[in-house]
């Protein structure tokens, strides 16, 4: 009795594991990469590609003549640009790595001492992250009499020129080279540290890790002793930055849920979290999606009002979105059987 028990277990968990092995066997993550691909991540770049070529073109007609009513169309491009950029930031790998894209375009605060002496010395090359991208457009169109500085200053108005063009030619790159790429990222499902699967989820991962510390964390002083610091806080001088998290947040969202950006869903990695039988995990994750854009809405809409008024309310956001990191990266991670290769010094 007691060896039949030992047979019919043996039995039990082989054919136990000989699921599992299927289940991991049995989803094609081509699928999850065609539907990323096609349906997300060439579809928000090129949504970028013409919100960076519409900005450009509304500063050439505010250059060519100035005015409020021009000025003010500026803004509201750059904005819409700025928010179009959390959709694709987080895929900082292949094309967009070639440009360092997530970093020209997104490094903040920006450095404004550097960018006045740029202006001084009408510098002609521009390399420095501090300095550029729509971080660097926030000081120069919404800072303290921004306009009358820009309308008053060649040298000013050559600076924001060199910005754009800059910007532009980096987001027609990586949309370009994306085209080519597309066939690598799809053939690319391999667990292998340097596939296109990995980098993704990697990638993936680490945006994640800079939404949270960058949005947050360092605004919050948690890597200070928790001494507020609004100088960290993103897109300060205009005050989208709750804006911008939210977007980014909602971005994280559908890339895990496989929603396409033109209305055409597929597999997401939580449906491979399903297929590897990790259903408690890939519930837990969306559940949390939804609780951190709700707790994101009820936000005040300036964050630097937020910092100071509703400190308690941040924190809270920031411990969610800390809580969920373990479901990401450890869970989630594990299941993929992929090996997390950013650094970071978080502490989960």
């Amino acid at each position: 009795m007691k060896y039949s028990c030992i047979v019919v277990l043996a039995l039990f968990l082989f054919s136990c594991k000989e699921k599992i092995t299927n289940q991991k066997d049995t989803f094609k993550k081509s699928e999850l990469l065609t539907q990323l691909a096609d349906n997300y991540i060439l579809p928000e770049y090129q949504n970028l590609q013409r919100n960076v070529n519409d900005l450009v073109l509304t500063w050439n007609s505010f250059d060519n003549q100035p005015s409020r009513v021009q000025y003010d169309s500026l803004k509201k491009q750059w904005e819409r640009a700025y928010v179009r950029f959390q959709y694709v930031k987080m895929f900082d790998f292949g094309p967009g790595m070639n440009q360092n894209l997530a970093m020209s375009l997104g490094t903040f605060p920006t450095d404004t001492l550097m960018i006045e002496n740029n202006i001084k010395n009408d510098l002609s090359v521009i390399s420095n992250y501090h300095e550029i991208g729509f971080p660097a457009l926030d000081y120069l169109f919404f800072s303290s009499n921004a306009y009358e500085k820009i309308v008053s200053s060649l040298s000013r108005k050559k600076y924001v020129g060199k910005l754009l063009s800059k910007m532009k030619l980096e987001v027609d790159k990586t949309v370009e080279e994306w085209k080519s790429y597309r066939s690598t990222f799809i053939d690319g499902s391999s667990n292998s540290s340097t596939s296109p699967f990995s980098l993704f989820v990697n990638s993936y991962i680490q945006d994640y890790e800079v939404l949270k510390w960058t949005k947050l964390g360092y605004p919050l002083g948690k890597n200070n002793g928790n001494v507020i610091n609004p100088h960290k806080l993103e897109a300060r001088n205009s005050g989208i930055g709750k804006v911008l998290l939210q977007a980014n947040l909602i971005a994280l969202q559908r890339i895990y849920l496989g929603k396409g950006s033109n209305g055409i869903d597929g597999k997401g990695m939580f449906h491979y979290l399903l297929e590897l039988g990790k259903t408690s995990t890939a519930s837990t994750i969306e559940a949390n999606w939804d609780q951190l854009n709700k707790n994101s809405k009820e936000l005040n809409s300036n964050l630097e009002n937020a910092l100071k008024h509703e400190t308690q309310q941040m924190k809270e956001l920031f411990e969610a979105i800390q809580s969920n990191t373990i479901n990401l990266k450890t869970e989630m991670v594990g299941a993929f059987g992929v090996l997390i290769s950013i650094s970071d010094n978080d502490g989960d």
